[in-house]
């Protein structure tokens, strides 16, 4: 006889980019492969309704609402995912942490440091399971990629490049939305794309202890005021400009608590280049390479395995021997692929596995304080220029 699944009930809030991934992520997390629960698809909700109820429909939630505080009261639902700007969270995050309910928030859990301190507070004093969506973490390449390093497969780590280059605010007619804003994102590409750049580098080569050096730009410095209800990067035909206070281009150098040395570039104004997530690092043995537009696959160099004539990077493409795989692919078999659509899969699956058997996620609110102590320092070196040592 068998056992039928829990049913765990799920709501997201916040319906734009975000929350929509994380919706895709509940629809098609398959998750008789990979826990015993049953996902069950509630609710979105966002102040915007229709927009709530479009997504909704579109993912297959059962209801759609515009009152999150309603929300967080009923008894009936298990787990939430909070996917807003980054503005809303030290607002909306409290209070959900605080409703006892399972919690997964998009990253960044804040805009300062001090911001996500206090998050990670309340989330360590949940007895819920309490989770950061980094989901670069999940692409089976480059969790293969952190394995190899981990294993001592290319030596010791002494070089590491990192990049996010994108091209969301190349337009200048681009809309001056909150992403544009320091008050309301707190940084510009340097948190809102660089936020994954920097996980993934700590993740593959682990802790950076220093900003040697930032230095932070801003291209295009007034764009056009969105229409009302507008989401997304889209152009706006607004007459009215406002002025860009935060980043489009940031470069760092960065040292490593392990002794080796990096650099990250980060740009968001990086024309024919929609979404690129990269990690490039050089051992005393070898180096691997991993880059998001190729996320199934990714490069090894290991010095000695065979004579100089034959021995060259090689790229493995990933499969069932891979991190996420199985659960993620949409066939259990190598070469059939995966891409950033997975990543999101994964993670959820993650957050659903952690709920079932009580465990802690590995993307934790400490991990997004983590990321966010290097965008501080990032900050601080840029406006002092100099080094800036992380706690």
């Amino acid at each position: 006889m068998t056992t039928s699944p829990t049913p765990v009930r799920i709501a997201v809030i916040g319906a734009g980019m975000a929350g929509q991934a994380h919706a895709f992520g509940y629809r098609t997390a398959m998750m008789a492969v990979s826990s015993s629960l049953r996902v069950e698809l509630d609710t979105i909700a966002d102040p915007n309704l229709p927009l709530a109820q479009s997504v909704a429909d579109r993912y297959g939630f059962a209801h759609a609402t515009g009152d999150i505080d309603a929300l967080l009261e009923r008894e009936d639902i298990d787990a939430i995912s909070v996917a807003l700007p980054n503005f809303l969270h030290a607002e909306v995050l409290p209070k959900v942490l605080a409703s006892g309910k399972h919690v997964l928030a998009e990253k960044p859990i804040g805009r300062t440091v001090e911001e996500s301190s206090s998050l990670q507070a309340l989330a360590e004093a949940s007895p819920a399971v309490t989770g950061v969506g980094f989901s670069f973490r999940r692409l089976p390449g480059l969790a293969a990629l952190a394995a190899a390093v981990r294993d001592g497969r290319i030596g010791e780590v002494h070089t590491v490049r990192g990049w996010y280059r994108a091209d969301y605010a190349a337009d200048p007619a681009g809309a001056l939305s909150w992403r544009y804003s320091q008050e309301q994102a707190g940084a510009g590409a340097l948190l809102d794309i660089g936020s994954h750049a920097i996980d993934a580098v700590q993740f593959v080569a682990g802790a950076i202890s220093s900003v040697d050096r930032a230095s932070l730009r801003t291209v295009i410095t007034e764009r056009p005021e969105p229409a009302a209800g507008a989401i997304g990067h889209g152009a706006s035909t607004s007459t009215e400009r406002g002025p860009v206070d935060n980043d489009d281009i940031a470069l760092l150098s960065v040292g490593f608590a392990s002794g080796a040395a990096g650099q990250i570039e980060l740009s968001r104004i990086a024309h024919g280049t929609p979404n690129s997530l990269g990690v490039e690092v050089f051992g005393t043995n070898g180096h691997v390479t991993f880059e998001s537009q190729r996320a199934g696959e990714f490069t090894i160099f290991e010095a000695g395995l065979t004579d100089a004539a034959y021995n060259g990077p090689r790229t493995v493409v990933t499969g069932p021997e891979h991190p996420y795989f199985r659960d993620v692919a949409a066939m259990p078999g190598g070469g059939v692929g995966t891409g950033y659509a997975e990543a999101f899969t994964a993670e959820i699956q993650e957050f659903v596995r952690a709920i079932g058997e009580g465990a802690a996620m590995d993307t934790d609110f400490a991990a997004a304080t983590a990321m966010m102590r290097v965008v501080g320092a990032a900050l601080e070196s840029h406006r002092s220029g100099q080094a800036v040592e992380i706690a």
